[in-house]
Order: C-alpha cells, then sequence, then structure tokens
C-alpha cells in the first residue's frame, strides 16, 4: 500500500487534487510531497507540544500563547476572523466562553438537609454529600420528595419538575442519563452501606466541568447509610401508594436545606478562521481540531515530569488541520465558505464544541460537511483509513469517491464505534449537523492500542524525532481534498441552504 501511494505521489496526485478542487489540469499546481508535509506537521507539532506551551490547559498563559499562535497560523494561510463582534459587521478571531466546576465542600457539616412528613422530621446532615449543576449556592424550602414507580423504564419529560426525587444508588446508572429530560429540582441518592456510599463519594467528589451558561443538571445530596434510613423510615410503606400516569409516587413528605461547593470558573475561548467562498448563501465546510491538552500539574508533584504536552493529542490534529486548509486554499476559493475552527476544553467534555454549536458564528443548518481531526499522528504511511460517523451522514459516498482517487483504503470495525461520542464531531452529529473523524489513526489497532496504554494522557505525549508522522501526512492530504470536494456545488450539491 505504501509503495502505490508513494507512485500516486510522483505521478498523478496534483491531478487528482485539481479534479476534486475544479481547477482545470491545464494549470497545474506543484504537487504535495508527503516528505514536505511531515516536516511541516512536525514542525508545529513540535511548536505547540513545547514545555513553554505548559500542555495548552485552559485559562492559562499555555492558552494565551496557543491562541496567539492559531492567530497568526490563520493569518499566514489566509483566513480572516469568523465570530461576530458587533452590529457593524466586524468579527474577531476568538469565541470566548466560561466553563465550571462545582464540587462538594471539604468542611464537615457545610451542607444541612431536614424532610418532615406531618408533624414529624429527621435530620439528614450527618455524613452528607451535596452538588448543584445548576446554582453556586443553592437551598431548597419545602421541596417535595417523590419516588418512582419499581417498573418505571423510562421517564417523561418534567415528570419530575419542581421536585426532589429520593432515588436508591443501585438505580444511578439506570436512569441516571434520563434525568435531564425529566428535571427533578434535586436527586436525593440513599445507600444502602458505606462501600456504596463512598464509591459515590469519589465521583461526586470529583466535580464535573460544564459551560456556565448551561442551565446545568440537577442538584444530587448523597445520604449516608444511616441517614438513609431515617429517610426511608419517615417516608414509610410506599408499596401502597399508587403511582401517577408518569410512575411518580408521592411521598407527602418535603425537604429543606443548602448545599456547600467549591466553585471553579475558567475564562476560555475557541479561535474561527474563515475563507470565504465564492457562492453567497451556498453554505460551508466546517474543519475543526481541540487545541486544549491536560496541563502543567497532570502529574503528583514528586513526579519528575508533570507536563501533559499532548502532542499526539491533539497538537498533531491541530497541525493536520492548518496544513490540510492550506494546501486547500492554495488552489483557490471554495464554492462554499469554509470555517475553521479550533476548540477548548474538550479534554473537560467536549465544551468548546457545545459552546460552538450553541452560539455558532453561521447557522448550524448551512453547514454542508464537518470533520473533526483528533490524535492524528500514530500510523504509518499505506494504513488505511476509517470514518468515526459512517453511516450516520450523507458524506459517505464523497468520502468514498475522494479516499478511492488517492488510493486510500476504507477499515471501519465496530469496535471505533466506541469513540463517536468521545470526540468534538459528536457535539456537531447530536444536532444534525453532518460530521465525521477520518484518520488512519484508528484503522490501525495495534498502533492505536500502543498509543492508548502507553503515551495517551501522559507526559510521555510529547514532541521527538521519533514521533509517527506517516499516516497523519497521507490524512493531511486527504483531507485537503476532501474539503476541496465538499466544498464543492459541483461535486457535492447537497449543502442545506439558508
Amino acid at each position: 500500500m505504501a509503495g502505490s501511494i508513494k507512485s500516486i505521489f510522483a505521478g498523478g496526485a496534483l491531478l487528482l487534487l485539481a479534479a476534486c478542487a475544479g481547477v482545470p489540469a491545464t494549470t497545474p499546481l506543484p504537487p504535495p510531497s508527503l516528505d514536505a508535509v511531515e516536516a511541516d506537521l512536525a514542525r508545529d507539532i513540535a511548536a505547540l507540544a513545547d514545555d513553554s506551551f505548559g500542555g495548552r490547559f485552559p485559562g492559562t498563559e499555555g492558552e494565551r500563547k496557543t491562541r496567539a499562535w492559531l492567530i497568526e497560523k490563520y493569518a499566514a494561510i489566509g483566513l480572516e476572523p469568523a465570530v461576530p463582534s458587533g452590529p457593524d459587521g466586524a468579527r474577531e478571531w476568538t469565541q470566548s466562553f466560561t466553563v465550571v466546576r462545582r464540587r462538594p465542600s471539604e468542611q464537615p457539616g457545610a451542607s444541612s438537609a431536614r424532610a418532615t412528613r406531618g408533624g414529624r422530621s429527621v435530620d439528614l446532615s450527618m455524613g452528607l454529600i451535596g452538588v448543584d449543576g445548576a446554582q453556586d449556592a443553592p437551598g431548597f424550602a419545602d421541596l417535595p420528595l417523590v419516588g418512582l414507580d419499581p417498573d418505571v423504564e423510562d421517564l417523561r419529560p418534567r415528570s419530575l419538575a419542581n421536585r426532589g426525587l429520593v432515588l436508591p444508588a443501585s438505580d444511578l446508572m439506570r436512569l441516571g442519563g434520563q434525568m435531564t429530560a425529566a428535571e427533578p429540582r434535586a436527586m436525593i441518592i440513599t445507600s444502602a452501606d458505606q462501600a456504596t456510599f463512598d464509591g459515590v463519594a469519589s465521583f461526586l467528589k470529583r466535580g464535573r466541568w460544564q459551560l456556565d451558561s448551561d442551565e446545568g443538571s440537577p442538584a444530587i445530596l448523597l445520604l449516608s447509610p444511616e441517614a438513609s434510613k431515617k429517610l426511608t423510615g419517615l417516608i414509610g410503606d410506599t408499596a401502597k401508594r399508587k403511582p401517577d400516569s408518569a410512575g411518580v409516587i408521592a411521598y407527602d413528605t418535603i425537604l429543606q436545606g443548602s448545599i456547600a461547593q467549591e466553585v471553579e470558573r475558567i475564562e476560555t475561548a475557541n479561535v474561527v478562521g474563515r475563507l470565504p467562498g465564492k457562492v453567497e448563501g451556498s453554505g460551508a465546510v466546517l474543519m475543526l481540531a481541540h487545541w486544549d491538552h491536560l496541563g502543567d500539574e497532570c502529574r503528583p508533584p514528586e513526579a519528575a515530569d508533570r507536563i501533559c504536552n499532548g502532542a499526539v493529542d491533539n497538537a498533531s490534529g491541530l497541525a493536520v488541520m492548518t496544513e490540510a486548509v492550506r494546501l486547500a486554499a492554495r488552489q483557490g476559493q471554495l464554492d462554499r465558505d469554509l470555517i475553521v475552527l479550533a476548540t477548548s476544553s474538550e479534554e473537560l467534555g467536549l465544551l468548546g464544541a457545545q459552546a460552538f454549536v450553541a452560539d455558532p458564528p453561521v447557522p448550524l443548518p448551512t453547514i454542508a460537511a464537518a470533520f473533526n481531526l483528533d490524535t492524528m499522528a500514530i500510523a504509518p504511511r499505506g494504513a488505511p483509513i476509517s470514518v468515526i460517523g459512517w453511516g450516520r451522514t450523507p458524506l459517505d459516498p464523497g468520502i468514498g469517491i475522494v479516499a478511492d482517487q488517492l488510493g486510500r483504503t476504507l477499515a471501519n470495525a465496530d469496535w471505533q464505534n466506541a469513540f463517536l461520542r468521545r470526540q468534538d464531531g459528536w457535539a456537531f452529529l447530536s444536532r444534525d449537523v453532518p460530521t465525521v473523524l477520518v484518520s488512519s489513526a484508528l484503522a490501525d489497532k495495534d498502533a492505536f492500542d500502543r498509543f492508548m496504554q502507553g503515551e495517551y494522557h501522559g507526559p510521555a505525549d510529547e514532541f521527538s524525532t521519533g514521533i509517527e508522522l506517516g499516516g497523519a501526512a497521507e490524512d493531511t492530504v486527504l483531507h485537503a481534498a476532501l474539503l476541496r470536494y465538499f466544498g464543492s456545488l459541483s461535486k457535492y450539491p447537497g449543502a442545506r441552504m439558508k
């Protein structure tokens, strides 16, 4: 396979790229050299993964340096700012947003709760651990407590609104994912034993980053085994109580209380560039890669190296993105706009991508195709490619055409689907934007497993002369051709128009 690809570039890659671009073959451009592409990728990955960038954690000096690097690179390849910044049509490079993490206070007794039924009340504060995804200092006054019919499998939207759901810890995994739609004000989690309590407590104490603009998840009050017994004793036998049509059981019990939390906020930003298209109103193609990583304290203080530089994850994605855009742009404008997005806070939960889709500089329905790039520098030259999101968008035939023209083969496998929701493309795909991740990295399972079990999210993910850039270079040329193909109205007329 490697030999056939080299011969393509020696003889005919230029014509294939020109065909994808709609550029007449009589006006050839110098063909891209894989060796030259590798050198460019190595230069950019080395810069972004340098210790001076501090692991590129949001809100740090590393973010400032990364933003400056990206803006300089965007301008050099001919992009313009893409984020509207005022009523006069002015635009800027950055899309700012805030992320927040709320964790239970470490002070004993900082949170409190009391349940009352009739003339009787019980104190639930001993050992209580509380956290709220929506408010910094939440309190509860006369919050009705309810339970669920044990046979309930699906929760109706808003069926728990303005109520507190009493839920055994054993049901947390089964029903927890449905709570967003059901909208309880609070979840009161009971624990049958200390081991159960400790397990849930460990999870809650880590906290979860989210967009500060989000309404947030419901408050969670984890009761100790002793407090759990008090509450179930107060509520009494629920077997004789008839649930309503949504399976909700009223407990005739109310809750008062407050939650004390430790709150962290980070101001950060996506970096967004634009190459205007030739045909106004024809939509856009989007290429994205996350710029953030884990920072300079990703190991204990006693560790010799505490910087997680993120060379592969995801300096390689940024390098492939900017080089692919440069190769595509040198052949002239696309018909459609080209939006180039470097997201922040992917490692914190795809938050930069979520911030973009919540307030997009271009209407999401006008994005004809989107390509995410993540963890690219793994496979050697000649590796096949896989498509995360295959079968979920109308992009598959066009991807197949471009891959075939460049001598690339597809190697999709079921195990790759585990990464569908773990990458920024999911924030777009889940909102009906046709988005895929096309890469040789996940097609080479042995090489990918070695990375995941070794350098992944550790100090060893740093730039060295031995970093594998062969597959990334081929993927760069492939993505340049994909941009030309899906940016062309004649090649791909299927964009959703304004």
